[in-house]
């Protein structure tokens, strides 16, 4: 049987986790949101600053990444 030493561990678990996080990323629905910035004198909006961000709307795939339940 092979044993592991305790750094081995710790990098094979940080593997699984986030292995396990991107496939619930990846799996979750979201959508994009673009803003823009505004220019300060007229506020109008500056197109060539676009901020896009992206919101998760499934929050529980997020949450409940690894075991265990989030509400304890």
């Amino acid at each position: 049987m092979n044993t592991m030493n305790n750094d081995q561990m710790i990098k094979a678990v940080e593997k699984v986790s986030l292995q396990r996080y991107l496939h619930n990323l990846a799996n979750a629905t979201m959508h994009k949101v673009t803003l823009f910035t505004c220019f300060p004198h007229t506020g109008a909006p500056n197109i060539s600053e676009a901020v896009n961000i992206i919101l998760v709307d499934d929050l529980l795939k997020i949450v409940q990444l690894n075991t265990g339940r989030f509400t304890n």
